[in-house]
């Protein structure tokens, strides 16, 4: 399904802390980020076409949206509502494209007073597919993880609802059954789902964001010099960077009411093009991973998407 707005355009309200180097001047513009691309009512702000924040040069290095850590193994960190007076729990689980969407999910979890609980680990998506590791250090500690998450469930009932995301185009895996790698990486997030237990009521597959060129944030830092609007200066086409999805295919296949898709591709692409600058915001801080910025502006649209999905949920 596609993500429902719910924002009237204006600067965002829910912004984290902002790192040095990031604007607080441009974050606080009217159509900032997301908002420029919001579907019920378009915004657009002219004095953002030049703008972008975080800066490409700093990008690498702005952080993620804080969560505070409360467990080591499996490491766990939480955000949203304070557990004293949460109403719920959710989990966010899976490989660094699931952490990109924590700005987000923090809008989500405050509207609903949820304690959020992040589990995540670079490159390695909770699957039952074997991943391919450049070492099998990296490769033990994957393993290892995913065994330490699944038990951790067992152990933590109150967790009603699970967000998951993953690195898209299905590669990087060791092919199983004569699968190819795309349909092995569809089937061991099936398997994954279906190990989590019977208490985790819903789990939301949100569709991984378009990649980037190697270049793409050098183009924009030279737009901006040249004054040229560098999201659509260095526009890239559709095609080549979003790639098909095996979370949202495994969850097609299902079938089932548990396992639900949001996908938030408008806010990142047109028909044909996606956009590396979208309202003054730089989207991607390298070629696969969202900014904090971009995803925090995402915030209000996360929200009507997973409201729409609740509202099914009773029906």
């Amino acid at each position: 399904m596609t993500a429902n707005a719910s924002s009237n355009g204006a600067a965002p309200t829910a912004l984290q802390p902002l790192p040095a180097g990031v604007s607080a001047t441009l974050v606080r513009q009217p159509c900032f980020g997301a908002a420029s691309r919001n579907p019920l009512r378009p915004c657009a702000n002219p004095r953002l076409n030049l703008a972008v924040t975080p800066a490409p040069q700093i990008a690498r290095s702005v952080p993620n949206t804080p969560c505070r850590l409360i467990r080591e193994s499996p490491a766990v960190c939480e955000f949203g509502a304070p557990a004293g007076r949460a109403q719920a729990t959710i989990a966010l689980v899976g490989d660094s494209h699931a952490g990109h969407w924590r700005g987000a999910l923090v809008d989500v979890a405050l509207a609903h007073d949820w304690r959020g609980l992040s589990i995540t680990h670079t490159s390695c998506p909770l699957s039952k597919a074997v991943r391919r590791l450049p070492t099998p250090a990296r490769f033990r500690a994957c393993a290892a993880w995913k065994n330490e998450v699944f038990a951790w469930f067992t152990r933590h009932p109150e967790v009603h609802t699970v967000f998951v995301s993953g690195l898209s185009g299905g590669m990087g895996v060791y092919p199983s059954d004569g699968r190819s790698q795309f349909q092995t990486s569809v089937a061991g997030y099936i398997a994954a789902w279906s190990a989590l237990p019977a208490t985790v009521a819903h789990i939301i597959v949100i569709r991984d964001t378009p990649k980037m060129l190697a270049d793409t944030n050098a183009c924009v830092a030279v737009a901006v010099s040249a004054r040229r609007p560098p999201g659509s200066a260095c526009a890239v086409a559709r095609s080549a960077v979003l790639d098909p999805d095996p979370l949202v295919a495994a969850a097609r296949r299902l079938h089932s009411p548990r396992v639900q898709v949001i996908d938030m591709t408008h806010f990142f692409c047109g028909a044909r093009l996606c956009y590396p600058v979208i309202g003054g915001a730089l989207v991607l801080r390298d070629v696969t991973h969202m900014t904090s910025v971009y995803s925090t502006t995402l915030g209000p649209y996360l929200l009507g998407a997973v409201g729409a999905l609740m509202a099914s949920w009773k029906s």
